[in-house]
């Protein structure tokens, strides 16, 4: 809204002006004022159809130190248990001022069964994390952008797109239930209060690859997959 405001405000400028000069015939600095003009039209129109969008770094307590990106709330990953067959697998960044559901929520629940939320646990030391500490996550907006991708196996953007952050791929093991792939960032942290207490809930491994269906090479027996996050 700022960059909005403000090119509106050169806008007007302009526009006046530009008026006044044709109103005294200046015609020698006429041109440049058109053209100028017509830039913060085009600058202002395109600010207009940009949107933003919005990404979630896992194991961090704030966003990437990136131009246009901005936090929208930190909390805490939140997932289904390892060792819960059903329920959902997407992981969850939960905020830190949960408010509750309506207080006549539900009228009922069939055969008084419910799904359960825990908290995640790192399974691997790395930097400053050890195992089982918990593991936060920011969600990000990125002004002036409109699509964000998580691409594994890659620490690198395409062309013209921007890196917000890159890491390694994690999820549950292969012993245990279905769970998310998600972008652990390569600086993780944890929470102090909760430092290496093994409560378990959604456990994250590192993912490595394996040969066969997946083509070697161009990727190697058991090397841990990166992965990076970018915008545009």
């Amino acid at each position: 809204m700022a960059q909005l405001d403000l090119l509106q405000q050169q806008f007007q400028i302009l526009n006046t002006d530009v008026s006044h000069l044709n109103a005294l015939k200046m015609n020698d600095k006429l041109p440049m004022m058109e053209s100028q003009l017509r830039n913060l039209v085009n600058n202002f129109q395109h600010a207009q159809i940009m949107g933003s969008t919005v990404y979630t770094v896992w194991g961090r307590k704030s966003c990437p130190v990136v131009n246009g990106t901005e936090i929208v709330y930190t909390g805490i990953t939140g997932g289904k248990s390892y060792s819960v067959i059903g329920s959902g697998v997407d992981m969850l960044c939960l905020p830190h001022d949960p408010e509750s559901a309506p207080a006549d929520f539900p009228t009922s629940v069939f055969d008084h069964r419910a799904g359960k939320i825990w908290g995640s646990e790192y399974q691997f030391t790395y930097k400053n994390i050890a195992v089982d500490d918990t593991v936060p996550c920011a969600v990000c907006k990125v002004r002036a952008a409109t699509s964000t991708l998580m691409i594994p196996a890659k620490r690198s953007c395409p062309l013209n797109w921007t890196l917000q952050y890159k890491g390694v791929i994690a999820t549950g093991n292969d012993k245990e239930y279905a769970s998310d792939f998600v972008c652990i960032d390569e600086n993780p942290e944890y929470f102090e209060g909760t430092r290496m207490n093994n409560f378990d809930g959604r456990t994250l491994y590192p993912i490595s690859a394996q040969c066969g269906s997946l083509p070697c090479p161009p990727y190697k027996q058991d090397q841990y997959i990166a992965c990076v996050v970018c915008s545009l």
